[in-house]
């Protein structure tokens, strides 16, 4: 499919630690990680997340197992990634202990031109069930905590690759950074220059280019919030899209594509949250090929007024024959209480 990039595949090397958690507050979550066809994958590295980080970490042996000690209780999701397959999220329920994870295989395909202008899986019209299921979603969120109210150190890696290699992640490169919002108005007026200039601008017009001719909302980032801001249910369509695997999917695409614009899919955890985001840039000439993914954090599905937190992103752009790329990879979100006191900032809990 020319100009889209159908899968992202993200490799994860090293060894995962474990982590610590009051004695007496564990309970053990094991299983299996296969293919679609019950064969076992060995090297899967297979991360528990609560609502605002992660508890811990296994990577698969050659039989495909991990095991897991944890906190028994809360919102809780296993992630997990590994060469060549698609990232998976999948929500623990209370008295999950043994689950049974099938990851698919993934497709890179970017291709050899230009990306056409006609958009891939872009609804032709408004899905008003589709538009409604995503409403109910969003009412967990708090977009403007998301946006400003909360801190996070990262680990992350950028670099230009090989078309062949996009979303294979050096975990030995991994730099430690912090996204933070601190109540700056700056974060928060990033959410109208969307409305006035949509998903990019030209990079002549910044400082800071990231390399391209366009310069792109942080959506798997700092701008993740966006996905359960009202002001993305303004700018795109939305109608449900199809998946072998059988997810809640939204897939969206602005309403307006005489601007530069986003086309993508949102998916669902079973609990009506938010999961996961892909999607893929469309400018004006000068056409690019661009685009991103983030996955979420788990959240309580029975509250309001929670942040939308990313636990892992990934932005590539294609620049001739080789793609810069860069991933992100977050451990535990802190909430700020003012400016000052975000250098100092609190658990979320």
């Amino acid at each position: 499919m020319p100009g889209r990039v159908r899968a992202l595949v993200i490799a994860l090397a090293g060894s995962a630690v474990l982590g610590t958690l009051p004695r007496g507050a564990l309970a053990q979550v094991r299983g299996v990680v296969t293919d679609g066809t019950g064969r076992p994958l060995p090297g899967v590295l297979v991360e528990l997340w609560d609502a605002h980080q992660r508890l811990g970490a296994d990577g698969t042996d050659r039989s495909g197992y991990f095991r897991l000690a944890a906190a028994a209780s809360g919102p809780r999701a296993l992630l997990a990634r590994g060469i060549g397959l698609e990232p998976l999220r999948r929500t623990l329920v209370p008295g999950d202990s043994v689950v049974r994870l099938v990851m698919q295989p993934l497709a890179v395909e970017v291709s050899a031109v230009n990306v056409e202008a006609t958009p891939t899986e872009c609804p032709d019209r408004d899905d008003p069930r589709a538009r409604l299921l995503w409403a109910h979603a969003a009412t967990h969120y708090d977009v403007a905590l998301s946006a400003y109210g909360v801190r996070t150190d990262v680990l992350l890696f950028s670099a230009l690759v090989p078309i062949e290699s996009l979303g294979v992640i050096d975990t030995t490169r991994l730099q430690a950074w912090a996204v933070a919002g601190g109540y700056s108005p700056l974060a928060f007026a990033t959410r109208l220059a969307t409305q006035r200039n949509f998903y990019a601008v030209p990079a002549s017009r910044i400082p800071w280019r990231r390399y391209g001719r366009w310069h792109y909302p942080l959506l798997e980032s700092s701008r993740a919030w966006h996905f359960a801001d009202s002001l993305f249910a303004v700018m795109n369509r939305m109608a449900f899209g199809e998946t072998s695997e059988g997810d809640t999917v939204i897939a969206f695409c602005s309403s307006f594509q005489n601007r530069p614009y986003i086309r993508g899919r949102l998916r669902l955890a079973p609990d009506t949250t938010l999961a996961s985001a892909e999607w893929d840039f469309v400018t004006p000439s000068p056409m690019e090929e661009a685009g991103g993914q983030v996955l979420f954090a788990p959240a309580d599905p029975r509250a309001t007024g929670q942040p939308l937190l990313p636990v892992a992103g990934l932005f590539w752009r294609r620049l001739l024959q080789k793609v810069y790329q860069e991933w992100m990879e977050y451990r535990r979100w802190f909430r700020c209480e003012s400016a000052v006191s975000c250098i100092a900032p609190t658990p979320l809990r």
